[in-house]
């Protein structure tokens, strides 16, 4: 298979994975689109100088294009307030069950998030970063990063609760 072909290949593969990513990070189809393209660019430089394992493609990728989410979030001038030192209780479990039932719904959701808190929100339940790495990524706080998690869980609950209300 030639270069291109196979460069094709793995972006049309990256794009079934990853793009609905990029749309959780940057709330619009627009934005998403020139956030994976450009981090595709940057993976296939990358791929030219590099030797890259077939296994840890998709892996090098998701990392670039999350990487590459930050930085788009970070090119729109968002303002982080570091939050004081309170306790921020969290109060908020479910199942596997439950989270898959309405995963659309909260990405939905998530879409319509002030920016910082979709942001902080995306890396600690998508991609599993603590509030430390976060902190350190951002340049904010620990707390900061707490307040921003609980946030968006509150909205979260918030629709839980009128759909309750709803009777769905």
């Amino acid at each position: 298979m030639n270069q291109k072909l196979k460069q094709e290949q793995v972006y049309k593969n990256a794009y079934r994975s990853f793009f609905a990513l990029c749309i959780r990070y940057c709330g619009d189809r627009n934005n998403a689109k020139e956030v994976f393209n450009d981090a595709m660019l940057k993976y296939f430089k990358y791929e030219q100088s590099n030797t890259v394992n077939e296994k840890g493609r998709f892996s090098l990728i998701k990392k670039i294009i999350v990487n590459q989410c930050i930085n788009h979030i970070r090119s729109q001038k968002i303002k982080f307030v570091n939050i004081g030192d309170q306790i921020i209780s969290d109060n908020f479990n479910c199942n596997d069950a439950e989270y898959n039932m309405v995963r659309q719904e909260m990405m939905e959701l998530i879409k319509n998030f002030p920016p910082q808190t979709r942001l902080i929100f995306n890396l600690y339940i998508f991609e599993g970063w603590s509030h430390k790495e976060i902190a350190k990524e951002l340049n904010i706080s620990i707390h900061t990063s707490n307040w921003h998690i609980n946030a968006g869980k509150k909205k979260i609950l918030e629709l839980f609760e009128v759909e309750n209300h709803h009777g769905r």
